[in-house]
């Protein structure tokens, strides 16, 4: 019976092939242009994008060409002290994977982007003046946002000189009430009470609603009628504004992401964030 059965799977599938085989083939043409070109120092060897596909990684004798496809320049290079054929980019594009004709050998190259953050109009805890500026993008109803915000404040802490935090409001489409509760902080923030409204937020992100919102304005101390009239005032919504286009412009692609003088951090625990700082403050010295 199993044979049988076999033999009649295999007829079958035999059939639907001979089928398929006897289908004509749909005719497609191919049409292309030349979107461009874009002319460079050196003769290019090999090409990496980046996941976006808004940046191009060129390998050429003498270095490695980071070109701006949107803008179509080259936009950063890294020089090389040897010959390379090809080149490859890890997934989160922090380590460029270098190989030469005829090696064994592979020459990995972490990469590590800085970025020029406007810090805008967002309000600033900790030092204003401080070398070192951590900018937070964040969400009040997201978890992770109210575990790493204790983090953040510790940092400031350790270094009430050269740390200053700020906060660029991240709401996800998922969290209703986080869009109402950025725009309450900011409301505090004519009043002063940026910090302490931000602090009593992350500590109850599992219940903000528009009615907690204003339970925990009042508790921060807050003169209500102000506070209900910035509220609505447009300049609130311009900072929601460009904080969410620095977000794209920045790629982040989740909260909480981290950046420490504009590089991106890659761990959030407090030793980590502090080694940033260092860095940087070793850094700013040895320039000066």
């Amino acid at each position: 019976m199993q044979e049988r059965y076999s033999v009649v799977t295999l007829y079958v599938v035999c059939c639907l092939s001979v089928l398929a085989c006897s289908l004509p083939y749909a005719h497609a043409e191919v049409q292309w242009s030349i979107l461009g070109t874009l002319q460079l120092d050196d003769t290019p060897k090999d090409i990496m994008l980046s996941r976006d596909g808004a940046t191009a990684y060129v390998l050429t004798e003498r270095s490695i060409l980071l070109v701006s496809l949107q803008e179509k320049k080259v936009v950063e290079q890294i020089p090389l002290s040897e010959s390379f054929q090809h080149i490859a980019l890890s997934a989160d594009e922090s380590v460029l994977y270098l190989t030469q004709q005829n090696s064994r050998q592979i020459t990995m190259l972490q990469v590590s982007r800085i970025y020029d953050i406007d810090i805008g109009k967002s309000p600033v805890i900790g030092n204003p003046k401080a070398p070192v500026s951590v900018v937070a993008f964040l969400d009040f109803q997201c978890p992770y946002c109210a575990r790493v915000y204790p983090t953040l404040k510790q940092l400031c802490e350790k270094y009430p000189s050269d740390v200053k935090l700020i906060i660029k409001h991240y709401p996800l489409p998922m969290h209703r009430f986080a869009e109402h509760a950025a725009k309450a902080a900011l409301a505090a923030a004519k009043q002063k009470k940026y910090d302490k409204l931000s602090e009593i937020l992350f500590s109850n992100f599992q219940n903000i609603n528009e009615q907690t919102i204003t339970t925990y304005a009042q508790s921060a101390g807050l003169d209500m009628n102000k506070f209900t009239k910035d509220m609505a005032d447009t300049s609130i919504a311009d900072i929601l504004r460009e904080d969410r286009d620095l977000a794209q412009k920045l790629q982040v692609r989740a909260v909480p992401t981290l950046f420490v003088n504009g590089m991106l951090a890659k761990a959030r625990s407090l030793e980590a964030l502090s080694q940033m700082v260092d860095g940087a403050l070793q850094k700013k010295r040895s320039t000066h």
